[in-house]
């Protein structure tokens, strides 16, 4: 061995080996935590500044639901053109730039300047005070979860080549900040002490962010080492993923996210309208996250495979006929089962589905536009083309097609389910279109 490929050997050794290397996991997971526990802190605080300008309007929750989905995919495509287009060095300083810079926006509270709203145009008039109070802050938060996860590959740390596993500990701050906000932090705290204290913890947050960075610079490891790697390593960082692939992401993503909004509407309508209802299935969407992200899932993937197809069979037959009417913990509790598990399976295909390292970014930037669709066509669309609410049993009707390999020729039980599913679907379609019907009043699922 050379001596220069010997010296790369002793210090990447000495830094994975060394205090400082051992710090890297619990400072990428400490910052992601802590940048998931303000992104979804903040939504909550702000559309309650909002609210009274407006009366408490249905269209308040609607417009910042639009506008921080919209958001997170802009915070996910600026991180993956940071990861792609800078190097490491001048994505590092970019970045803490731009969180810097969303200093000037704090504390958060409504932008001078606006008063009541227009009799038209509302919508316009609250994306823009969306965006002109807390778009710069919510912005800098979104590209953190997949920066941090790009940066922590470039480390020599052990995992390092798998990085996905953060993204559980960003979903476990985003659960902590859902359950937290209306039992903690809302009864005890004004609105302007929980401003202040989102912006000290924006503040540390910073300070973290600009830690990685630098740790990240320092434990890059060298093109001495990095040059030992096998062939099968280096063709799977270099392949670059196909448009099948990609689309796979989306739709993997968008039934999901679709069906959120589908089953929070239909259990507050149909099932029991409860306050704070909307917290559980969010709370359950975020927990196949961290579960499918797990490196070893506690629920294994298998599992949710076997089950998938008897809930869709008891869900096409029980919602369209609504078999389950005059049972109310009963079919709570099934409408939250079935869309546990089907959540789960899509979930778990899309990990399963995931990149190399080098693509991390683009990933959850597909991953992201496919959630955002999801949730625009059954909380926006769907009310609009559809005469009656059909978009839910649609959407458990497309979660089979997460099932892997289900359209592949060889696929004998694959091809058996289809059919199944087109057919009970044919049966059950003159009611789903024409005959089933909920409260004339549809409310848009609470992201917030």
């Amino acid at each position: 061995m050379s001596f220069a490929g010997e010296t790369a050997k002793t210090q990447s050794g000495w830094l994975t080996g060394s205090r400082l290397g051992a710090s890297t996991l619990p400072l990428f997971a400490g910052t992601m935590f802590l940048s998931a526990l303000l992104m979804f802190g903040v939504q909550p605080m702000f559309t309650k500044m909002v609210l009274p300008r407006l009366g408490g309007s249905p269209s308040v929750w609607a417009v910042a639901m639009c506008f921080f989905q919209a958001v997170l995919l802009a915070g996910y495509a600026y991180a993956h053109l940071i990861v792609r287009k800078l190097s490491s060095p001048r994505g590092v300083i970019i970045h803490l730039a731009v969180m810097m810079l969303a200093l000037i926006s704090l504390p958060i509270g409504l932008a001078e300047g606006w008063g009541r709203p227009p009799a038209d145009g509302s919508s316009l008039w609250l994306l823009g005070l969306f965006a002109v109070s807390v778009g710069l802050p919510f912005f800098a938060i979104s590209g953190n979860a997949p920066l941090m996860q790009a940066w922590f590959a470039k480390t020599g740390h052990k995992h390092a080549s798998d990085p996905y596993f953060l993204y559980g500990a960003s979903n476990i701050g985003s659960l902590l900040a859902l359950l937290s906000y209306p039992i903690l932090v809302e009864p005890f705290f004004a609105l302007s002490e929980q401003s202040g204290n989102w912006s000290m913890g924006y503040s540390v947050l910073v300070a973290l962010v600009g830690l990685s960075g630098m740790l990240m610079l320092v434990q890059r490891v060298p093109a001495a080492v990095s040059s030992t790697a096998t062939e099968a390593e280096t063709h799977a960082r270099s392949e670059r993923p196909s448009w099948t692939r990609r689309l796979s992401w989306i739709g993997l993503a968008f039934v999901p996210s679709g069906l959120l909004v589908a089953v929070t509407t239909h259990i507050s309508t149909d099932v029991a309208a409860a306050p704070f209802l909307w917290v559980v299935p969010l709370s359950l969407f975020l927990l196949t996250f961290i579960i499918a992200f797990q490196h070893k899932p506690v629920i294994p993937h298998k599992w949710m495979l076997a089950a998938q197809p008897v809930l869709v069979a008891i869900m096409l037959v029980a919602t369209p006929l609504d078999l389950m009417s005059g049972h109310l913990w009963a079919s709570l509790g099934l409408n939250l089962l079935a869309f546990f598990v089907l959540a789960m399976v899509c979930h778990g295909e899309l990990i399963r589905k995931r990149p190399s390292a080098g693509h991390l970014t683009e990933f959850y930037l597909w991953m992201s536009f496919g959630g955002m669709l999801g949730g625009l066509f059954t909380g926006l669309i769907a009310p609009v083309v559809f005469s009656s609410v059909v978009e839910y049993p649609l959407l458990i009707l497309a979660s089979v097609a997460a099932r892997p390999g289900l359209l592949a020729l060889g696929n004998k039980w694959g091809r058996e389910l289809a059919l199944a599913a087109a057919l009970l679907f044919a049966v059950l379609a003159p009611k789903l279109l024409f005959g089933y019907e909920m409260a004339e009043e549809k409310p848009l699922a609470l992201m917030i």
